[in-house]
């Protein structure tokens, strides 16, 4: 130990030493840089840390446009039989996380058979895109229904009240991350990559899906054209979806059902 203590002093010396002989004005101008380089990275660290908390957050707004809202038609084999609209109303904080808060207003009346209004206030993470909660407001033939659903992204566990139902809580399980279908399909995550034919699958509360990015080309859309990805989803039901490339919102999907098909087409 005292060998090792001596060695250290005589590399201090030696170095200090060399130190000395070099010019004052060498030593300004290291300190100088030095001194630059530190703050450069400083500035370099700030950005980052700004830019990955709020991309996100700026990116959901700014899918809305100026009007803060979209608006879609919905069809059934080709006929007219609702409408859909969402609205972007701001933020909120839910259990200390910053989201993004968006609503969606639904009627359609399909054959009689499916007869359906709801408002349902959907509440995306900032940063994740992932579902925190969402509120159901539902009018099911005539007959109207609150649904709550609170998803811990943390443990897996997605808590739903209802209240027409006997059960006060339903509590489900699923692997992390858990999807909420709405705001999947109609607010694609801009983090997750689209690569032809791979396949992505994705955890909802209920049931596990998956999605295929299939191709890319360009589609008419109004008075010009829309660059889109075409993907197709396997769930419960097969739906395809036309997705624009750089706002990642669907200029139209459709869903497969046993009697035919529903497509929903956003208005220009």
């Amino acid at each position: 130990m005292a060998r090792l203590s001596t060695r250290l002093k005589a590399c201090w010396t030696a170095f200090g030493s060399q130190a000395s002989a070099g010019s004052r004005k060498e030593r300004f101008i290291m300190k100088k840089k030095l001194g630059l380089f530190s703050k450069w990275c400083s500035l370099f660290f700030l950005c980052f840390v700004l830019t990955s908390g709020l991309g996100l957050c700026e990116d959901i707004e700014e899918r809305f446009g100026p009007e803060h809202s979209l608006f879609y038609e919905v069809f059934f084999n080709g006929i007219p039989t609702g409408k859909i609209e969402w609205r972007y109303l701001g933020r909120e904080v839910v259990d200390g996380r910053n989201a993004e808060v968006i609503l969606l207003n639904s009627d359609t009346n399909i054959l009689k058979l499916l007869n359906l209004e709801s408002k349902e206030k959907v509440f995306i993470d900032s940063k994740t895109y992932l579902p925190l909660k969402v509120e159901r407001d539902v009018v099911f033939f005539g007959k109207k229904e609150l649904i709550k659903e609170v998803y811990n992204q943390d443990t897996g566990l997605i808590t739903i009240t209802k209240s027409n139902s006997g059960k006060k809580e339903v509590y489900l399980r699923q692997k992390k991350p858990i999807h909420n279908i709405l705001s999947l399909l109609y607010f694609f995550p801009k983090n997750i990559d689209l690569v032809k034919n791979k396949l992505l699958y994705f955890n909802l509360p209920t049931q596990k899906i998956t999605i295929k990015m299939l191709y890319e080309k360009d589609i008419a859309f109004g008075k010009g054209t829309k660059d889109i990805y075409f993907l197709s989803g396997r769930g419960d039901k097969k739906f395809n979806l036309w997705l624009d490339k750089r706002e990642r919102i669907p200029v139209k999907m459709e869903f497969i059902v046993p009697l035919g098909k529903i497509t929903i087409v956003r208005k220009s």
